[in-house]
C-alpha cells in the first residue's frame, strides 16, 4: 500500500486546495489591518518594522500562491481568476504599506479620531475572510452575503470619508489640512481595494455556479 501511495506521488501532480490558500492569505492581511489599528489607534507607535515585516511576510506568501497556481494542471476555476484575487488582495496591504509610508513622512502618528474608519477596515477584511473561506466548504450563498456586506461597508467609509473632510475644511492650518486629506484618502483606497476583492470574489462563485 505504501509503495502504490509512492507511485501515485510521483505521477500524479500534488493536490492543492486554492481556496483555501486564499483564505489564508486573507487571514494575513487580517492580520495586518488589526496591527495597523492597534499601532496607531490604539497608541500612537513611531516604529513600523513590526507592520513592514507582516507586510514582506505577505508579499513571499503571494509570490509562493502565485507560483503554486502557475504550476498547477487543474484549478477550480481559470487560472487567472485566482491569480487576479491573490494580486488584489496583495493591493489591500499594499495600500497599508503607503499608508504607514504617509503616517511616518507626516509624523501623524495617532489616529485615534479616525476610530470609526478603522473599525469598518476590520469588519470589510472580516467579512472578506469569511467569504474566501465560504469558497472553500463551497457555501456560495454565504459567500454572496458577505459580498454585500463588504460593499455596504465600504459605502460606509465613504461616508465618513466625507464627513471627516467636511470637518478638516474648516481648519485654517492648511498643511495640517492637506496631511490628514492625505491620511484619509489613503484609508478610503485601503476599502476601494477590499471591494474589488470582494467583486473578484463575486467573479469567481459566478464561474463555479
Amino acid at each position: 500500500m505504501k509503495m502504490l501511495e509512492k507511485i501515485k506521488s510521483w505521477i500524479l501532480p500534488k493536490e492543492i486546495d486554492f481556496f483555501k490558500a486564499l483564505a489564508q492569505q486573507g487571514l494575513q492581511t487580517q492580520n495586518i489591518i488589526d496591527t495597523l489599528r492597534k499601532s496607531y489607534v490604539e497608541s500612537a507607535s513611531q516604529n513600523h518594522d513590526a507592520l513592514f515585516k507582516l507586510i514582506a511576510e505577505a508579499k513571499e506568501n503571494q509570490s509562493s500562491n502565485l507560483k503554486n497556481l502557475n504550476a498547477a494542471f487543474i484549478t477550480p476555476v481559470d487560472r487567472e481568476a485566482i491569480a487576479r484575487a491573490h494580486t488584489q488582495l496583495f493591493w489591500v496591504t499594499l495600500s497599508i504599506k503607503h499608508l504607514v509610508i504617509e503616517i511616518d513622512t507626516y509624523q501623524i502618528y495617532n489616529l485615534s479620531e479616525y476610530q470609526s474608519i478603522f473599525e469598518l477596515l476590520q469588519q470589510e477584511m472580516s467579512e472578506l475572510v469569511n467569504g474566501y473561506q465560504m469558497l472553500h466548504t463551497k457555501t456560495y450563498d454565504k459567500a454572496l452575503e458577505n459580498i454585500d456586506q463588504i460593499i455596504h461597508l465600504d459605502n460606509k467609509v465613504i461616508k465618513l470619508y466625507a464627513n471627516f473632510l467636511a470637518e478638516l475644511f474648516k481648519d485654517t492650518d492648511l498643511p495640517r489640512v492637506f496631511m490628514h486629506k492625505e491620511i484619509l484618502s489613503q484609508l478610503k483606497e485601503i476599502s476601494k481595494r477590499m471591494h474589488v476583492c470582494a467583486n473578484l470574489l463575486e467573479d469567481i462563485i459566478f464561474k463555479l455556479n
